[in-house]
């Protein structure tokens, strides 16, 4: 276990550096990764380690998104994110279960100036996923739907901004999920 977080913490720190990255532009490489929290108001969803009063709720939540992109010049960058909701729920033997909520998309951002502060708006689509904490998001188990979401934000200085973004989610047939979060950013560029 030791071996394999080491060797993800070095790729991540050498992987920028081989790809040109950290070199104050906004264009090519991105990496970043945002923390905040959000609400999530899901209704209709039908899933088994919810308890019976559980399936239509809101919640506040502990969101996160990193992401991983690139931008073809200082404006207009693209990403792969990945938009987690986590909050406990009670299952039908009122024990806490841990549930992730969440948006695996490609999103554009298009920054309105070429250099900090600049403020940005955002726009992707993607898979939504409602899952609790024994599986995983791939797990034939999980709730899998469409997913958008759209975000709007400000860099303040460089590499650090505070986003919002409102996200939808249809993780199964006659089910809605609808979510909001603000997140402080941090973006390697």
């Amino acid at each position: 276990m030791k071996k394999k977080l080491l060797l993800i913490l070095a790729l991540l720190i050498l992987l920028p550096q081989v790809c040109g990255a950290w070199d104050g532009e906004r264009k090519g490489f991105l990496l970043g990764i945002g923390f905040g929290a959000g609400v999530d108001s899901y209704s209709g969803v039908q899933y088994d380690k919810l308890g019976p009063q559980e399936n239509s709720d809101t919640k506040l939540a502990f969101a996160a998104s990193p992401r991983i992109g690139y931008a073809i010049n200082d404006q207009v960058a693209f990403y792969y994110s990945r938009h987690p909701f986590l909050f406990p729920v009670k299952d039908a033997a009122g024990k806490d279960v841990a549930i992730t909520s969440c948006i695996e998309a490609l999103q554009a951002h298009y920054f309105l100036s070429k250099a900090a502060p600049s403020p940005y708006l955002g726009f992707g689509g993607g898979v939504g996923y409602f899952f609790d904490d024994s599986i995983s998001n791939y797990s034939g188990e999980s709730l899998k739907g469409i997913g958008v979401i759209a975000t709007a934000g400000y860099e303040a200085i460089k590499h650090v901004s505070a986003e919002f973004s409102l996200h939808f989610k249809s993780p199964q047939s006659g089910a809605t999920d609808v979510g909001a979060t603000l997140l402080v950013t941090v973006l390697g560029y």
